[in-house]
């Protein structure tokens, strides 16, 4: 996916995500936090040049969906492009500085999913908070590597 599909949605998604009550309405205001996250890595990859932007979609790591000139699509082994989750797949390589503190922020988002949304952890203002950092962290590095604002 471009970088400027990804950074649609990203826009789209944290302005979702700020008419949410984070307490009230946990479970959807987590998911537009998670996958704007998901955006953001994406995004931020293709601009440090670690993936591809093309027009495929992951299925598995290396096979890919693409679209072709009739209209039909067609599996094909490829190299990364977008990825589904931070570290699925895994990013061969190593990761300048900035993409590993984005790593860090969205690894700090998706330590709350299992407990908060398939198990029984009931969301705490402190959790609440710390998913804020977490997104926060991760607009401020797509911001400094993608020269995007993702609020407009």
């Amino acid at each position: 996916m471009k970088i400027s599909s990804h950074a649609d949605k990203i826009g789209r998604l944290l302005k979702l995500r700020d008419r949410l009550d984070p307490l009230e309405d946990f479970e959807l205001w987590y998911w537009t936090s998670l996958t704007a996250g998901t955006n953001i890595w994406n995004a931020t990859l293709h601009a440090a040049g670690l993936t591809s932007e093309a027009r495929a979609f992951s299925t598995i790591p290396g096979v890919h969906v693409v679209p072709q000139g009739d209209g039909s699509w067609r599996r094909e082994l490829r190299g990364p492009g977008d990825v589904s989750h931070v570290g699925w797949p895994p990013i061969p390589g190593e990761m300048p500085q900035p993409i590993q503190r984005l790593e860090a922020a969205l690894h700090a988002l998706e330590a709350h999913r299992d407990p908060c949304l398939r198990g029984g952890r009931t969301p705490t203002r402190a959790i609440v908070d710390d998913c804020d950092r977490a997104i926060l962290q991760a607009i401020s590095v797509y911001q400094a590597l993608v020269h995007q604002d993702v609020r407009s």
